[in-house]
């Protein structure tokens, strides 16, 4: 799978998070951990009884799910702990003794928004409780990573048509997700502190990079606390694709180029102008520092050698 489909299948799966809220998302869910995991059981509310708490498990392993997608996470935590608490001792009164608990993960639809902090607590208060029980909370970033590692032909069934990469225009559509995010975040002056990394300027010599590239890598280290942010709402597959995105464009850039004095001077600026179609003033902060993010991280220039 080449990575423009990749772009459109990760466009895809999210926008289909977006819409889906109650029991769509319990259904969906269900058809990514079935295709993972052939052993996986959805559980189905018979009358009066319900679904004992427990909407889908794999009992060989004692994993179990409790599904919640309210329409909007954020205005609805108090409800999100009063499920936890009342559904996982359900769940445990009625499935324990049949089908020991190991594992038990609160699954809920955050639309890559995250979850408050009051909810840990609880999850914690579980593990107390229940003594070999481990208890997690279940994101819209953990089920995208669990369906990237589908077959293709399981992830075209779950999502439906996928179109050809000759009829979307996805070059940039990872990038901007996150330029999105950055252009929305504000500055919190306490945290922008220049982080000490000797080796960040070893590398800057190492790479023979000018005075204006030194110094705008230097500035936009400054936010990189905001992408830290970002990629804690996001799968692993979002934040390695946009890291292939820029080693690709730095390999390309540096391939491409004779040896001259300047030759990293303008791989840097040539990766700049093909990251992204639109730059103004806003966006160049968000390509920078989207930039000297992956140059510290050795993804884009070469590392300094012993």
């Amino acid at each position: 799978m080449n990575q423009n489909t990749i772009d459109i299948l990760h466009l895809l799966f999210r926008n289909k998070l977006y819409e889906l809220d109650g029991g769509a998302y319990e259904a969906f869910l269900t058809k990514v951990m079935t295709a993972r995991d052939k052993r996986f059981i959805q559980v189905k509310p018979q009358g009066q009884f319900g679904d004992r708490k427990n909407d889908g498990f794999i009992k060989e392993e004692g994993i179990y799910y409790q599904v919640y997608a309210p329409e909007d996470i954020r205005i609805k935590m108090s409800d999100a702990i009063n499920k936890l608490q009342k559904d996982f001792e359900g769940l445990y009164s009625f499935w324990n003794s049949s089908y020991p608990i190991k594992q038990f993960f609160f699954a809920v639809n955050d639309k890559f928004r995250g979850i408050g902090p009051q909810i840990y607590p609880e999850i914690a208060a579980i593990m107390t409780n229940h003594p070999g029980v481990k208890a997690d909370m279940f994101l819209a970033k953990d089920l995208e990573d669990q369906f990237f590692l589908l077959s293709e032909h399981d992830q075209k069934i779950i999502i439906g048509y996928i179109p050809s990469t000759e009829d979307v225009d996805v070059q940039f559509g990872v990038v901007q997700e996150v330029i999105d995010y950055l252009l929305l975040v504000p500055s919190i002056p306490s945290k922008e502190n220049i982080p000490n990394n000797p080796n960040f300027e070893k590398k800057i010599v190492f790479n023979n990079l000018g005075k204006a590239t030194a110094n705008k890598l230097n500035t936009y280290r400054l936010q990189q606390y905001k992408l830290d942010d970002f990629f804690s709402l996001q799968s692993a597959t979002l934040k390695e694709h946009l890291r292939i995105v820029f080693n690709s464009l730095y390999v390309n850039a540096e391939a491409s180029r004779p040896d001259t004095p300047t030759k990293n001077d303008e791989i840097f600026w040539e990766i700049y102008l093909k990251s992204y179609p639109n730059h103004n003033m806003a966006t160049e902060a968000a390509i920078l520092t989207l930039m000297s993010y992956y140059f510290e991280y050795c993804d884009i220039f070469k590392a300094p050698t012993e």
